[in-house]
């Protein structure tokens, strides 16, 4: 019988100084003027004999779906994977290019998607296939308290970017860490929830938080290490300044807290085991809100620009817009959004993608009624539709709700998470 190989491979993707730096307003002012820590496109290759998926974590913000859909065609251009076999996540950092679009937030950086992503992020997927060798997997947790809800709630009930200690977050950081057949390292896979926003709006190129984090678990364990953003919708860093953002001190400080948690995780470890891999497949299906009539857009059009078009109230007007085109175009009027889903799961252990920034509520009631102990669940994976909130956060608005109920074309209905939470455990379970 064929054994589980592993194989493994990270290749550099830092931006050129002088590239604009991706994840809050004034965007174009805000140009790299220095490199903290590089960058990186992180592959592990997943099979039984020979690798059947690939499991990729880019240091970067977001990556839009079209994006990814073409990074997987390039990859299988050179490597005998199937592309729907493969998931691709970031780590969130803000202090990194753009690979997506948010008007006003960043333009997709075409010529580092060129030039640097995309041929970095091919020749690791294929170093990892081919260094492939059989290994053995073993699971450590523990609690982490890295990160804190963000949602911090006013006097008057509104919620706005902050602390709030009474709000929900995943505490559970989970550390995968693969040996060969001799017991020597391979690789270490981090799976947490948080925003890595700790170093806020400055001029270095870095990986934030976790990059501390994963260069102190290589040192500590020598094995290639690398981080998967879990449930950060909600999720900030919990930094001492008490807000969301800070800057570069205070995103060490984090990342050396995140390092001892990791290493906890990971000396809980007592074996090591035989892998049973296997890809699952399934679409997610969501019904969209029934489209506005065109008087209605073109009056909610003329409200917001009385007021001033800054922030959010830029990816408001945009999407009003491209709302007037639909009428404007005669296009077809879509009634549900569909996703083809890929999860990856290696015994106990499952991969579970998400194309958001999914409130941490969604994956803790996910993990809860999966089949599998660790149900890991990535945000920012295989596209990046901004936050999905759950249900009884959206009466509440805020800066989220208002991304997930305003800003795209079509608009999900209040219960996605339901939906996504029934579909999901279906594939988990056998029934799609």
């Amino acid at each position: 019988m064929e054994a589980f190989v592993l194989g493994k491979a990270k290749r550099v993707i830092t931006p050129p100084l002088g590239t604009p730096l991706y994840g809050y307003p004034r965007y174009e002012k805000r140009k790299a003027t220095s490199v903290a820590d590089d960058l990186h496109a992180n592959c592990a290759a997943f099979g039984i004999g020979k690798p059947s998926a690939l499991l990729i974590s880019l240091d970067i913000c977001a990556v839009r779906t079209d994006l990814v859909k073409r990074i997987c065609a390039e990859i299988a251009r050179e490597v005998p994977i199937d592309p729907e076999n493969i998931i691709i996540c970031e780590i969130h950092t803000h202090s990194g290019p753009c690979c997506t679009f948010t008007p006003g937030w960043g333009v997709s950086n075409e010529a580092y998607i060129d030039g640097i992503l995309i041929p970095m992020t091919v020749a690791a997927a294929k170093e990892a296939f081919d260094s492939a060798e059989e290994a053995l997997l073993g699971i450590g947790t523990t609690d982490s308290y890295v990160g804190i809800n963000r949602r911090q709630l006013m006097e008057d009930g509104r919620a706005s970017l902050g602390q709030n200690p009474y709000g929900c977050f995943d505490p559970e950081m989970t550390v995968l860490s693969f040996v060969n057949k001799s017991k020597e390292p391979l690789l270490n896979i981090v799976h947490y929830g948080a925003h890595a926003t700790a170093s806020g709006a400055s001029l270095e190129i870095t990986r934030d938080w976790p990059g501390y984090m994963i260069d102190r678990m290589e040192a500590e364990t020598g094995a290639m290490t690398f981080f998967t953003n879990g449930a950060e919708g909600d999720v900030g860093p919990r930094l001492t300044n008490g807000r969301t953002t800070g800057n570069m001190a205070l995103a060490a400080e984090l990342g050396g807290v995140a390092a001892m948690d990791a290493m906890r995780a990971y000396r809980k470890i007592r074996e090591y085991r035989e892998v049973d891999f296997e890809v699952l497949h399934g679409t997610l299906t969501v019904p969209y809100k029934p489209f506005p009539k065109k008087e209605e857009i073109e009056e909610a059009l003329c409200e917001l620009e009385r007021g001033e078009i800054v922030g959010t109230a830029i990816i408001m007007q945009n999407a009003l817009k491209e709302r007037l085109k639909v009428y404007e175009n005669g296009e077809e009027i879509p009634e549900s959004w569909h996703f083809s889903q890929v999860m990856l799961r290696l015994n106990g252990v499952v991969f579970v993608p998400f194309p958001f920034e999914v409130f941490s509520e969604i994956t803790v009631r996910l993990r809860q009624y999966s089949p599998y102990a660790h149900t890991l669940s990535l945000c920012n994976a295989n596209g990046a539709l901004a936050y999905l909130p759950s249900k009884e956060q959206i009466a509440r608005g805020g800066y989220e709700v208002d991304q997930f109920t305003r800003r795209h074309i079509f608009t999900m209905v209040d219960d996605t998470d339901d939906h996504i939470l029934r579909e999901n455990l279906a594939i988990l379970r056998g029934e799609k």
